[in-house]
């Protein structure tokens, strides 16, 4: 992950540390030009991740309210993945100092200094437990010096966040243990769903118990055993390891270390103000004075002065932040308060515009169904218009077909008759033209002479004969030139006189 760039911003530079919650790494802000420190949650259930990342949020969200003298800064907070994995993610500010771990590792500090280092931190849980906020995992590696010299408390709000997380996603029945062994309560040990500020105050005796003697309260070989000394194990005193640790300091551990969270104080203030009373002054042995001595009554009066300075400081502080906490309190109420009213208006407006769209969408389907219900109409009276259409049709064509079939019949009377009649008329024609004939022969025989005679009866003759094999057709046309030639006929003919009646009287040869 060494060179990677997180959410597009923090370029991660080195890793700090690892645990099996996730990593913590050196980072650099691009966008703010400064060293942070980027802690990322990757042991993440697959279930729920938009309702884990809303969880995660609201912890770190409430966790950087906290005042920030004795808790580290948490500037910024996602989501994202890196090398195919989703994580969560905090930015805080980078502390380049060592871990309480670290320092008592190297130089076990004396017991006015292990009061006054746990003072701090006491400093910081009641800031936390006032904002409802339980750290659940106290350790000294989560406790680091800054450049000042003062403590800070890191990881508000993660344990508190892997918790939920844990029973969130179903993972036991009962519940599990979400910490730091060596410095659990009992109740963490157990499992129990809900634990509340006391079990911040245990780890913190445990905390204190470290710093005197060296070592946790409870030790033992694997998890298993150490669960059991959680609830069962009988803690020694931890001045019967540093004889001098003050009996009442050793007490007041024991105190803290109790298994019932009822016997144990009732607030990390109060663990303040108890550890502010064991811390008095401690004056010098009763023997002759030295330089020696008067040098260590010179430095214990000057940690006494230092002390009461930093106990003045920290109730000014303690005031300054309790005042900053309402301020805070009523100025996160009113934003509250106008996030309701604006979420309010937007659920008004959501519903009214959710109202006009069923609306706009109704009427659109009514007006679709009412378009398609006269497109259907328009198109049954189509249909029955052009069936009406079509049976006039059927009548007027059986009607036509009728009345041709009877001018057919009628034609073909008309053709008969025409016929019978031009029949008759040529045979009228006939007769006529034999009678004419006859007559003509008989006053040719009288005038004309016999050859003549005879040319002409035999044209008419022909005629005759022609017009019994003429068609209908031509017969009128035949009996017009008939007419016309015995009408030329009947004019010539009148144009001789009429003999005298009887051949004996015309002259002799």
């Amino acid at each position: 992950m060494r060179g990677e760039i997180l959410d597009g911003r923090y370029e991660l530079v080195e890793r700090l540390g690892r645990g099996g919650m996730g990593q913590v790494w050196a980072a650099r802000d691009a966008r703010m030009q400064r060293d942070v420190a980027v802690k990322l949650v990757t042991a993440l259930p697959r279930i729920g991740e938009h309702e884990t990342f809303l969880r995660f949020r609201r912890e770190i969200r409430s966790a950087a309210r906290l005042p920030g003298r004795y808790t580290v800064i948490a500037h910024d907070c996602g989501e994202a993945v890196l090398d195919g994995e989703r994580v969560l993610y905090m930015v805080m500010e980078r502390l380049t100092g060592r871990t309480l771990a670290d320092a008592v590792a190297q130089e076990r500090p004396s017991w006015q200094r292990a009061v006054a280092w746990t003072r701090q931190v006491a400093a910081a849980l009641d800031a936390a437990h006032r904002q409802g906020i339980v750290h659940r995992d106290i350790k000294p590696e989560n406790v680091m010096f800054d450049a000042d010299g003062d403590l800070k408390v890191l990881d508000f709000g993660i344990a508190k966040f892997l918790g939920d997380t844990v029973l969130v996603s179903g993972l036991t029945g009962t519940g599990v243990a979400i910490g730091s062994l060596l410095y659990m309560s009992p109740e963490q040990a157990r499992g129990e769903r809900t634990v509340d500020h006391r079990t911040d105050l245990y780890s913190l005796g445990c905390l204190l118990y470290f710093m005197l003697t060296g070592k946790p309260p409870l030790v033992a070989d694997n998890a298993y055993a150490q669960l059991a000394l959680l609830i069962d194990g009988e803690i020694e005193p931890p001045h019967r390891l540093n004889p001098a640790i003050p009996s009442e300091l050793s007490d007041f551990v024991v105190d803290l270390l109790a298994r019932d969270p009822e016997d144990r104080p009732a607030s990390a203030r109060s663990v303040a103000d108890r550890l502010a009373r064991v811390a008095g002054p401690a004056g010098p042995p009763a023997s002759a004075p030295s330089a020696h001595r008067t040098l260590a009554s010179a430095r214990a009066e000057a940690d006494e002065a230092r002390r009461s300075a930093e106990e003045a400081a920290a109730q000014v502080m303690t005031m300054t932040e309790e005042a900053a906490a309402r301020i805070r309190a009523q100025t996160e109420q009113d934003v509250i308060a106008m996030r309701a009213a604006a979420d309010q208006y937007a659920q008004r407006r959501r519903e009214t515009a959710d109202a006009l769209f069923e609306e706009t969408r109704a009427k659109a389907a009514q007006a679709a169904a009412d378009f398609e219900t006269g497109l259907a109409q328009r198109r049954e009276r189509s249909e029955r218009d052009l069936a009406t259409r079509q049976q006039r049709a059927e009548k007027r064509l059986a009607e036509i077909e009728e009345r041709a079939e009877q001018l057919s019949l009628e034609a073909e009377k008309l053709r008969t008759d025409a016929e019978r009649r031009a029949r008759q008329t040529v045979a009228a024609a006939t007769r006529q033209a034999e009678s004419v004939l006859a007559e003509a022969e008989e006053k040719a025989d009288r005038i004309l002479p016999n050859h003549a005679l005879t040319g002409l009866r035999d044209t008419v003759a022909a005629i005759i004969a022609d017009s019994r094999f003429t068609p209908v057709g031509g017969l009128v046309e035949k009996r017009a030139t008939i007419l016309r030639q015995l009408t030329e006929l009947h004019t010539a003919l009148s144009g001789f006189e009429e003999p005298p009646s009887g051949r004996e009287s015309s002259p002799q040869g």
